[in-house]
C-alpha cells in the first residue's frame, strides 16, 4: 500500500510541476498589442482582416473541393496565391483573423497567423512560429535555458553571429509568439526580442 501511495504522491508532483512549466501568453491581440521591436526601435504594426498565412499544408489543403485547413471555418475561403513556404487566404470567418488563426492553430502541427505590415515597408508579414532573442554575451547556453525554463519555454536553435548571443526560442505560431516576443523584451539579461517573422517577397 505504501508503495502505491509513493507512486501517487510522485505522479502528482509531476504533473504538477509539468503544469507550472507551461507558458502563460496570450493567443489574442488587442490594439494595444499591435507592435514588436526590431532592437531597441518599437515598431507599430497594422492587422489586415480576412487574411490568414497557412505554413506546411499539403497541396490537398489548397485543391478547390479541400474542406481541411482554413476551409474548415469558411467553405469560400480563396487562396490569393503562394509565396514562398506559406499560402495567403482570403476568408470570411466569423471573428478575426487573430481568433481564426487560433482555432486552426489548435486543430493540428499545420501554423497559422494573421496578416500584418508595418510603417517599415508594405509586405506582409507573419508569425509561423519562434522568436529571435538576443542575450547578453555573458549569458552560458546553461543559463539562457534555465531562465527560458522559468518562463515555460525552450531553446529551438543557437543561432551563431559575432558579437551577440542569439537563440531561437520556440514558440507556437500566431499571436502567441509575437506576445511573448514583447514580454521579454527588457528583462534582465535580453538585449533584443523579436518574432520570427516570415515575410512576403511579393509586393503587394
Amino acid at each position: 500500500m505504501k508503495k502505491v501511495q509513493t507512486f501517487k504522491i510522485i505522479f502528482i508532483g509531476l504533473f504538477l510541476s509539468a503544469c507550472v512549466s507551461q507558458p502563460a501568453y496570450s493567443q489574442d491581440l488587442k490594439p494595444s498589442d499591435l507592435y514588436y521591436y526590431d532592437g531597441n526601435k518599437r515598431i507599430d504594426l497594422q492587422l489586415h482582416d480576412g487574411l490568414i498565412a497557412e505554413f506546411g499544408a499539403p497541396a490537398e489543403y489548397t485543391e478547390t473541393k479541400s474542406t481541411l485547413g482554413v476551409r474548415s471555418l469558411d467553405s469560400t475561403a480563396t487562396v490569393l496565391r503562394k509565396s514562398g513556404a506559406a499560402s495567403i487566404w482570403k476568408t470570411k470567418a466569423k471573428g478575426s483573423p487573430v481568433s481564426a488563426a487560433k482555432t486552426l492553430n489548435g486543430s493540428g502541427s499545420i501554423q497559422y497567423s494573421p496578416l500584418f505590415t508595418s510603417m517599415q515597408g508594405s509586405s506582409y508579414l507573419a508569425l509561423p512560429g519562434n522568436i529571435i532573442v538576443d542575450f547578453k554575451t555573458s549569458w552560458s547556453r546553461d543559463k539562457v535555458e534555465n531562465f527560458l525554463a522559468s518562463k515555460g519555454l525552450r531553446v529551438a536553435n543557437k543561432l551563431e553571429m559575432l558579437g551577440h548571443n542569439y537563440y531561437e526560442v520556440e514558440t507556437p505560431a500566431g499571436a502567441a509568439s509575437l506576445n511573448i516576443a514583447n514580454s521579454l523584451y527588457g528583462q534582465e539579461g535580453i538585449v533584443s526580442s523579436s518574432p520570427n517573422w516570415w515575410r512576403d517577397v511579393v509586393a503587394k
